[in-house]
């Protein structure tokens, strides 16, 4: 890119990653224009477009960076784990916490969002990016299996790894559950976690 070093390039880029996703989180995607990014960055709007094609583009790698986030925070809570019903029982908690401080995640579950935030990216490079995370988390759920000996281990990992969706559900309703009662929310959901993953690791044949 003329005008700019390597080093310079990669810092407007990363000025760019932080500030975008510092924005999106406040005010969501679709009300965080690529102005807003290059104003708080300090480019002009005909920068941006050497480092992304679209604002689309700059959601995708925001969306990246935070499921590594989430596997790298797996992974610390499953060092040394030996337990597979334990084991789960993280990957569900990390899942929530996960999706709880993620606004930008979270719409990416609501039909209407995800159609229009990404409505100029192409169906195979979605495909493509979903295919991937899906690959990154399937081997801590095989790790889990191979500790296993029950019924567990038998389970095929992409369906064990579907029901993580059921907490998506719940993070989803969290006002309305919070509406309820004080509390309720949160005991909702530790009663899942904890039925989820001894439900999916018993022993005991059914």
């Amino acid at each position: 890119m003329p005008g700019f070093s390597d080093e310079e390039r990669e810092r407007i880029r990363k000025d760019l990653i932080q500030t975008g996703r510092s924005l999106m989180f406040t005010h969501g995607p679709k009300k965080t224009t690529i102005t807003d990014i290059t104003d708080s960055v300090g480019i002009s709007k005909p920068m941006f477009y050497r480092f992304f094609d679209a604002k689309a583009d700059l959601y995708l790698v925001i969306l990246q960076q935070a499921s590594e986030e989430f596997y790298e925070n797996v992974r610390e809570e499953l060092d040394e784990v030996t337990d597979p019903c334990e084991g789960l029982k993280r990957v569900l908690r990390c899942y929530r916490e996960y999706l709880e401080t993620n606004p930008l995640v979270q719409q990416t579950f609501t039909q209407d969002n995800y159609r229009e935030i990404f409505r100029n990216v192409s169906p195979e490079l979605l495909q493509k990016i979903q295919q991937e995370g899906v690959a990154d988390i399937l081997p801590f759920i095989e790790a889990l299996q191979e500790q296993s000996d029950g019924p567990f281990a038998e389970r095929d990992p992409a369906t064990v790894l579907g029901v993580l969706s059921t907490i998506a559900l719940q993070v989803l309703h969290k006002d309305r559950y919070e509406e309820y009662e004080e509390g309720y929310y949160d005991q909702i959901m530790d009663l899942l976690i904890i039925s989820l993953a001894e439900g999916l690791t018993t022993t005991e044949t059914q």
